[in-house]
């Protein structure tokens, strides 16, 4: 049976009054967190994008997501500077997490949370069942946010 990834993301789960306790408290590990920062990193590559394409297209007459940009650096820069390197790991919390997925001031917000729990669900099933955490990975982190 084919599924397309708009079936998928209904598998998503976002409200965290649907998590069990367990799924509540689950370890926020190292793969989840490098699976954020390579999520927020290729955020900020399509929007670097969208802005050079922009100021090249002579009939565009400002930039569409400067500040959504600028965000995306700074919370991803947040995260960076949690970094430990010997050994190689991230220490930033999932509140942490939930901030830089979570704090943008426009519409933004709505779209990026979007976008996560998106990527999440796409990260699952290609790893599934060993990756089934990754489905109530948005939930967990909008909880703590």
């Amino acid at each position: 049976m084919q599924h397309t990834i708009t079936d998928l993301l209904d598998l998503a789960v976002d409200d965290p009054t649907e998590l069990t306790a367990e799924q509540l408290s689950a370890e926020f590990t190292q793969a989840e967190k490098a699976f954020i920062t390579t999520f927020l990193a290729d955020t900020l590559a399509g929007l670097v994008d969208i802005n050079a394409d922009n100021c090249t297209d002579p009939a565009e007459e400002y930039f569409m997501r400067l500040q959504d940009c600028t965000e995306v650096i700074e919370n991803l820069q947040m995260l960076y500077n949690t970094a430990q390197h010997e050994p190689a790991v991230f220490n930033f919390t999932i509140e942490q997490a939930g901030a830089a997925l979570c704090s943008y001031d426009t519409e933004y917000r709505d779209s990026i949370t979007e976008q996560f729990a998106y990527a999440c669900v796409e990260h699952a099933y290609k790893h599934i069942p060993a990756r089934s955490n990754f489905l109530h990975l948005p939930a967990r982190i909008f909880a703590a946010y």
